[in-house]
């Protein structure tokens, strides 16, 4: 191929152009040279729902996945045959295999992949779905396009990834006979036809959890057993690796929560740092506070109280919905007293306390508040727009209102009541009979709860974005803090500091006396909440991060230890001594023995103190932080 170029320039600059020539001419008449060849896949497709769901017809999902443009895909001319065998004369790097799975009002559909030399399953592609309201009523909807979008986006992914560490895992069923899950229950699907559907959600949980399951021998072996219940299953995990055999155990998992508990389950031989987990709800959980033996979530929205021996709910406000209209929530706060103790509140409606113990609620105000303090003495400040009241044993003793609505605080001190207003003034009243004793402007719009550094006061300014340290008894600033940024949380004393976390993920130690910074980490991710925990005896600072990292921090804010949760961290870490496994309340046996049950040995090793902590997907990790320094 050559180039022909007419001018007048330079033998050498003409070479250089005829050479650009021909590159030029070679990628216009060659434009796939360098293009690597599309993938080429045979799909089948199995339904294995006890659900009237779409079911899969490799014939159309073959031409949805060509019609992407990236491959080419016919459908398998099989007729029968097990969803996770190749079928004769197909490749297994091919074989897309897509399972579709349901229970009640919850299905899944799978696209697997069996390749290696155990033919070890790939979970290439994951959809869960619902029945979902149309003008024809309630249906199932296909979950097809989703998928094959999700296959198309992960299956490059896929190949580049190191090969998961093989599992040899064997799914047993352990009541065979239908009506065996009991003499209490009658099942509502008989287990002959809940093991299918579940023996793919196993196998898909087990992708998810990092591992490569097949049947075939390998260092790590499972096994599951699973017993039907009516709309739910126990499962029995004995997995084994390097001769240590270890029992785990998952009862009464609901139809709709199979394939993320299991996957949570069969995760934990890799997790080391994990000990136990429980799910309050799949709609979320947000971990508040422990106290009283108990492990307070706000769980869909209602404050809920778990026992923290069993994991089992103790109680839950219950909050009254209309058959219309949007749904009615509550708002609460937690906090600890001035001896550490947990306490909780409700705000809306009217201002109350609830116990923790059992949920019993106790009027403190008539009203409902934006913003509260509690003394020890019983004693209530309450602000709502520029109102300031206090009140004893439910009954107002003054209340006092001012041009600018109260946007920090109220604090209750010894013999004053401390707020900050909109306009940047801190002010102070008698707490005896509201006169004013000070007033001092600090910043434009105070904002939050006021806080203690030792004996001074924490006032941040939203506006300039800069925190106050002053003497509660005149208002003079001792020392200020420019952020640069809007807060996480409010500031929190720890281990004789205070520690401040900005939206910017900034984190800083400031010495409580003077403000300086004792010590500032970069987070490198957005942080949801700080707390301080006490672990092995020493204080530490536990930071919680959207990408569902929970880790411990030192007085220099360097990590000494992590824990990767399954999704975004949620609410704030807590320390509760609890035994190493919750197995729950047990149910009233009415009928037989129950084998499978029976065979797990009872935890003699007592309750000791772990890390707690809740993520997006509901569940409340149990975690162990031993080896800490």
């Amino acid at each position: 191929m050559t180039a022909q170029v007419r001018s007048n320039t330079p033998a050498r600059f003409g070479a250089v152009l005829a050479c650009a020539a021909g590159i030029a001419a070679v990628a216009l008449t060659s434009p796939t040279a360098a293009q690597p060849p599309r993938p080429e896949f045979v799909v089948s497709g199995f339904d294995l729902g006890a659900v009237d769901q779409v079911r899969p017809n490799a014939t159309e999902l073959a031409a949805e996945l060509s019609a992407q443009g990236w491959c080419t895909a016919k459908a398998t001319a099989r007729t029968t045959g097990e969803w996770s065998d190749v079928p004769a004369g197909v490749e297994p790097e091919k074989w897309v295999s897509v399972v579709t799975v349901g229970f009640g009002n919850r299905a899944e559909a799978y696209a697997f992949q069996f390749t290696g030399p155990t033919r070890a399953a790939k979970l290439v592609a994951h959809v869960s779905h619902r029945k979902r309201w149309t003008p024809a009523g309630e249906r199932w909807l296909p979950p097809f396009t989703n998928l094959l979008d999700g296959f198309r986006i992960a299956y490059p992914e896929v190949q580049r990834a190191a090969p998961h560490p093989a599992l040899q895992l064997e799914v047993v069923l352990a009541n065979p006979k239908a009506g065996s899950g009991g003499a209490d229950e009658a099942l509502t699907v008989p287990p002959e036809k809940v093991f299918p559907p579940v023996r793919a959600i196993v196998t898909a949980a087990a992708c998810v959890a990092g591992w490569a399951p097949s049947p075939n021998k390998a260092d790590a072996r499972a096994r599951v057993e699973v017993r039907v219940r009516d709309q739910a299953c126990d499962f029995r995990v004995a997995f084994t690796r390097g001769g240590k055999e270890t029992v785990l155990t998952r009862d009464r998992v609901p139809w709709e929560e199979f394939h993320d508990q299991l996957a949570v389950l069969l995760s934990l031989p890799t997790r080391p740092t994990v000990a136990d987990f429980t799910r309050p709800s799949p709609e979320g959980a947000t971990l508040l506070g422990v106290g009283a033996g108990r492990i307070v979530c706000l769980v869909d929205d209602e404050l809920t109280a778990l026992d923290a021996a069993t994991g089992a709910e103790a109680w839950r406000l219950r909050v009254p919905q209309g058959k219309t209209g949007p749904k009615r929530v509550e708002r609460y706060a937690a906090r600890p007293d001035s001896a550490g103790k947990l306490r909780l509140y409700r705000t809306t409606t009217a201002l109350a306390e609830i116990a923790v113990a059992d949920g019993a609620i106790t009027p403190l105000a008539p009203v409902p508040v934006a913003a509260f303090d509690v003394a020890p003495d019983g004693e209530v400040a309450t602000a709502q727009g520029a109102k300031l009241a206090v009140y004893a044993r439910g009954k107002e003793v003054w209340s006092a209102a001012g041009s600018e609505p109260i946007t920090a605080g109220p604090r209750l001190e010894p013999d004053r009541v401390l707020f900050g207003n909109g306009r940047g003034e801190l002010v102070a009243l008698a707490r005896a009979d509201h006169r004013e004793l000070w007033r001092v402007p600090l910043g434009k719009q105070l904002w939050g709860p006021i806080t203690t550094a030792g004996a001074l006061r924490l006032a941040f300014s939203a506006a300039d974005e800069t925190l106050f340290a002053f003497d509660p008894k005149d208002g003079a600033v001792k020392w200020t803090y420019a952020a640069g940024d809007a807060l996480v949380q409010h500031p929190i004393e720890h281990d004789g500091a205070v520690v401040v976390v900005t939206k910017g993920n900034r984190v800083a130690r400031l010495d409580a006396a003077t403000g300086t910074v004792a010590a500032e980490a970069k987070w490198p991710t957005w942080i949801v909440s700080a707390e301080p925990v006490t672990v092995g005896g020493q204080t530490r600072l536990a930071v919680g991060d959207v990408s569902g990292r929970l880790t411990l921090l030192g007085r220099d804010l360097k990590p000494i230890w992590e824990s990767a949760l399954g999704t975004r961290v949620t609410g704030r870490a807590a320390v509760a001594s609890t035994p190493p496994v919750w197995k729950g309340k047990p149910r009233p046996a009415k009928g037989g023995p129950d084998d499978l049950l029976d065979s797990i040995a009872a935890d003699a090793a007592g309750s000791k103190p772990f890390l707690l902590a809740t993520d997006g997907s509901g569940f409340l990790y149990k975690l162990t932080t031993e080896g800490t320094k």
